[in-house]
């Protein structure tokens, strides 16, 4: 069984330090991160496949408004 790095930061309790922050499953897609304006209109879409729970976190509190 192939483990996604970011799947840990996603099942764990971190992600409540952002609670903008949603989470949609969408089989057979690749993980992204989509920022979104005051509009919630996709600004900007990242790929975080190859990321580590450490590197989602780090990323959320430079770019995100908690």
């Amino acid at each position: 069984m192939e483990y996604f790095l970011w799947a840990a930061f996603v099942k764990s309790d971190r992600m409540g330090r952002w609670p903008g922050l949603r989470v949609r499953y969408v089989r057979g897609s690749d993980p992204v991160i989509n920022l979104m304006d005051e509009q919630r209109t996709v600004v900007e879409t990242l790929s975080i496949e190859k990321w580590n729970t450490d590197s989602i976190e780090e990323f959320f509190e430079e770019r995100l408004k908690k």
